[in-house]
C-alpha cells in the first residue's frame, strides 16, 4: 500500500510548510513587540527632554499626541498578529495530527502484514516438520 506512505510524505511537507508559516508570523509579531518597546522608550526619552528643556517643552504635545496613535496602531497591529499566529498553531496543530493518524495507520498495517508472514512461516514449518516426521517414522 504504497498510496498511505506518499500520504505520509505530502502531510510532512504540509506540516513543514505550515511551520514555516508559523515561524514567519511570529517573527512579524515579534518585530511589533520591538516598536512598541520603542515607542515607549521614546517617549520616556522625550518626556526626559521635555522636564530638562523649555524649547523640548513647544513639541513634547505634538510628539506625544503621534505617540499615542502610533501607539494604538501598534496595539491593533498586535493584536491581528497574535490572532493569526494563535490560528497558524491551531492549522499546524490539526495538519500534525492528521500525519500522525496517517503514520499509526502505516504501523497498523505494517504490523498486520508481519503478523499474516509469521502466520504463513509457521504453517509452512509445521507442515515441513509434519512431513520430515512421517519420513523419519516410515524409515
Amino acid at each position: 500500500m504504497k498510496s498511505l506512505s506518499t500520504l505520509i510524505k505530502l502531510q510532512k511537507t504540509r506540516v513543514d510548510e505550515q511551520r514555516q508559516h508559523v515561524a514567519k508570523l511570529q517573527a512579524h509579531l515579534e518585530m511589533i513587540d520591538r516598536q512598541i518597546t520603542e515607542l515607549e522608550i521614546s517617549k520616556a526619552r522625550e518626556q526626559v527632554a521635555a522636564d530638562q528643556s523649555p524649547e523640548a517643552r513647544t513639541t513634547y504635545g505634538a510628539f506625544l499626541k503621534g505617540a499615542v496613535l502610533k501607539g494604538r496602531e501598534l496595539d491593533k497591529q498586535r493584536r491581528v498578529a497574535a490572532d493569526a499566529v494563535e490560528i497558524a498553531r491551531q492549522q499546524l496543530t490539526a495538519l500534525f495530527e492528521e500525519q500522525k493518524r496517517y503514520e499509526i495507520a502505516e504501523a497498523a498495517r505494517i504490523a498486520k502484514e508481519r503478523r499474516e508472514e509469521q502466520r504463513r512461516e509457521t504453517i509452512e514449518l509445521n507442515e515441513i516438520g509434519g512431513m520430515t516426521h512421517d519420513r523419519n517414522k516410515g524409515e
